[in-house]
């Protein structure tokens, strides 16, 4: 009790100055009042006394203010008080020392944890009171519950953890946990204090793994790779291991199992290999189209940025494509109507660009579009608008230029054309067609404006290629014209509107009929008859050809083998083929099984081709005669001296008669260009062991002329026009009357 006397009571006030129990009251209220805890003297439940840090520790300014208070009030509450006044007793009681920790209230009634420790000051007098010493633990019990806690997760990860973990100290197992055991099959504990070579299959491999990884373990790195560990029972795990130093001696190693992963791996990169293989195995076409579908898998991350250029842009090209055109069309019709502006639109069509496909490959051709298009791009403005609709079409969009700059653009576009693209070891020239439509004159709105251009680069195909037309609605006329025939096209074969008429072929030296052309004629219902110079071109616009075509073969050996079974064995044939029929790989097995189908010996046929044939790849057209020539078809060269003749060419076909075509026959009589030309023909087709056939033959002087010069044959209206086949075998019996 007496170490809670103050300086300031009464007491010490009366004692004499400078006594020795005065210097011992001072020296013992100084060492209360330094005490690191706090210290109280409590009597009937109430404070009589505390120093300073017991006031500190329930949130008063000083002791004053605790003095006379009921102990009671720095409990939690009332239960808690009492327990702490039961538990205490005993012990205090028997005069000995209580020692607790409890939860105590601060003035601000928020609890702490603190270390109490309690003494009767007269165990025979409990009315004395007690003295209790605090200490406040608050921070030290919350930092002892995260540690706790902290230890508690670190178990629980350890013994739950679904990799293998493992402390080794000298390479001997000090500690475990189960997922390890199971993991190498073994029951709990039975490892503990095992070397680690237990789960190897050799020394050697132990002594391997000991060389990688203690290595860096040593530097105080720590070690990743994978280890093949064995089982109990001898099956090989493939572990992903990782290990760290604890100390010099001590380390923990984590070990995943891999195995079934590298299984489903290996088993993955094997169906990856025989994948390769049958790619290896397949054309270049598949191969390009698999490594584009690889590229679009590997960019599928960049779909959603990527999915508007891929809906307004030409793939191939770069170039805008329809819906990206439309768009900017409608935007400069709405300009060009609210300025007053013109606008024009320009359709280009590559000439003779499928013989690129056809003859060098797709890969050639897409890279000539991509040349193409930058040319393109580089002749135009930066406001106007190049797009690709496909294949090789090509439309530009020219805001504000009238008639005068369109032409200009058009002009520049043919200038940039004659210069030869280089594509790898090609160097090739491809020349536009185009065709112009005007806003508002031509359409008003995008459709009808692209569908004006599409006609007028018709128009310009039809007027020799390599050139621009404007539309004019007279073209549009035409195009419905070639639109119908197109229509009424598809079905006359199996309307049997067709028939075949025969001209025949004069010999000049003897006046005999030797041959007969057969020529197609159409006889509409509604339409009447039509020339084949309309039909025969949109026959092979829209693929027609083929069908008729084959159909004129069959339908005039059908009839050349029923003339001969009537009586005209001598009789022969010529067949006009289009150029699209020319270059079917198949023609010349069809015209042999058409042959041997009709009975007929192979010379008995004529077919008649145009010098075009062979413009785009002479070296495909030559190979073709050859194959005619070497079943024993007869070739002719049907109106020689208009098309682009090369003698270098000539001279390698199999050609057995040249046609002279009736543009220099007409004027016979008094032009003697058209003399010159037709003997120049005629003798050349002699020093190259041809026959001659001049075509449209109308009077005795021309045929005189064709006499004098060596001309072998003759046909034309001088002779007869064309005829019926119910007319031939009369015409041809009065001939020979």
């Amino acid at each position: 009790m007496s170490l809670l006397i103050e300086a300031s009571d009464p007491l010490v006030s009366a004692l004499p100055a400078d006594t020795s129990l005065q210097r011992t009251l001072r020296e013992q209220q100084t060492l209360l009042d330094s005490a690191g805890v706090g210290i109280v003297f409590i009597r009937q439940r109430v404070v009589v006394r505390c120093n300073q840090r017991y006031a500190e520790i329930f949130g008063y300014e000083s002791p004053q203010q605790l003095i006379g208070h009921s102990s009671e009030a720095l409990h939690p509450n009332r239960e808690a008080f009492r327990a702490l006044g039961r538990a205490a007793y005993a012990t205090l009681s028997d005069g000995l020392t209580f020692r607790t920790e409890r939860q105590m209230r601060r003035r601000n009634g928020r609890l702490f944890w603190s270390n109490l420790t309690g003494r009767l000051i007269n165990p025979q007098d409990t009315s004395e009171g007690s003295i209790w010493i605090i200490d406040d633990i608050d921070e030290q019990k919350h930092a002892q519950a995260q540690l706790s806690a902290a230890q508690y997760e670190k178990q629980v990860l350890f013994d739950h953890a679904m990799v293998g973990i493992v402390f080794l100290r000298e390479r001997h197992l000090t500690r475990c946990n189960r997922h390890f055991e199971q993991m190498l099959g073994y029951g709990p504990g039975e490892l503990l204090g095992s070397s680690s070579r237990r789960w190897y299959s050799s020394d050697a491999e132990w002594e391997e793994v000991g060389r990688r990884c203690y290595q860096p373990l040593a530097e105080g790195r720590s070690f990743e790779g994978e280890v093949v560990l064995y089982r109990k029972d001898g099956t090989p795990v493939v572990c992903d291991v990782r290990s760290k130093s604890l100390d010099r001696q001590g380390s923990v190693w984590i070990t995943m199992d891999v195995t079934e992963r590298k299984r489903a791996q290996e088993a993955l990169d094997r169906a990856h290999e025989e994948l390769e293989r049958l790619v290896r195995d397949r054309t270049r076409e598949l191969s390009e189209t698999v490594e584009n579908l690889h590229r679009e898998i590997s960019d599928r991350k960049h779909d959603q940025e990527r999915i508007y250029w891929l809906a307004h842009y030409d793939p191939l090209t770069g170039l805008p494509n329809r819906t990206l055109l439309a768009e900017r069309s409608q935007h400069a019709i709405r300009a060009a109507q609210e300025g007053g502006t013109p606008l024009a639109v320009i359709f280009l069509d590559l000439d003779h660009f499928k013989h690129v496909n056809d003859s060098l490959g797709h890969r050639v051709g897409d890279d000539l579009l991509v040349q193409i298009a930058k040319r393109l791009r580089a002749v135009v403005r930066d406001k106007d608008t190049v797009s690709r609709l496909g294949g090789d079409e090509f439309v530009l969009l020219l805001p504000g230029a009238n008639a005068h700059g369109a032409a200009r653009v058009a002009g520049k576009l043919l200038d940039a054309s004659r210069q030869p693209y280089q594509i790898g070891h090609h160097e090739l020239t491809m020349a536009p067609s185009m065709g112009i439509a005007l806003y508002p004159h031509d359409g008003a709105d995008f459709d009808t404006l692209t569908q004006s251009a599409d006609v007028a680069m018709y128009r310009a195909k039809l007027d020799g290629r390599n050139t621009f037309r404007f539309f004019t609605p007279e073209m549009q006329a035409q195009s419905v014209r070639a639109l119908q025939l197109e229509n009424a096209l598809r079905r006359a074969l199996e309307r049997n509107q067709f028939e075949l008429h025969y001209q025949p072929q004069i010999t000049i030296a003897t006046g005999e009929v030797r041959s007969l052309e057969a020529l197609l004629r159409w006889d509409h219902p509604e339409l009447g008859r039509i020339s084949p110079a309309e039909f025969i071109p949109v026959a092979e616009d829209s693929g027609q050809i083929l069908q008729i075509g084959e159909w004129v073969l069959r339908t005039a050996l059908a009839q050349l083998q029923a003339w001969r079974a009537a009586g005209l064995p001598q009789l022969s044939l010529a067949v006009n083929i289009s150029a699209i029929q020319f270059h079917q790989p198949q023609l010349p097995e069809l015209v042999s099984r058409i042959l041997a189908e009709s009975a007929l010996p192979p010379d008995s046929l004529e077919l008649e081709l145009t010098e075009g044939v062979a413009v785009d790849d002479p070296r495909a057209a030559i190979a073709t005669m050859d194959q005619l020539h070497a079943r024993g078809v007869r070739l002719s060269m049907d109106d020689f001296g208009t098309g682009y003749s090369s003698l270098s060419h000539l001279k390698r076909f199999q050609i057995y008669k040249l046609k002279i075509d009736q543009s220099f026959i007409r004027d016979l009589d008094h032009d003697s260009n058209d003399r010159a030309i037709v003997s120049a023909i005629i003798r050349m087709a002699q020093a190259l062991g041809m026959r001659t056939t001049a075509e449209g033959v109308e009077t005795e002087a021309q045929l005189a002329f064709l006499r004098e010069q060596g001309c072998d044959e003759a046909q034309g209206y001088h002779f007869s026009p064309p005829l019926s086949a119910a007319n031939v075998e009369a015409y041809l019996l009065h001939r020979r009357r």
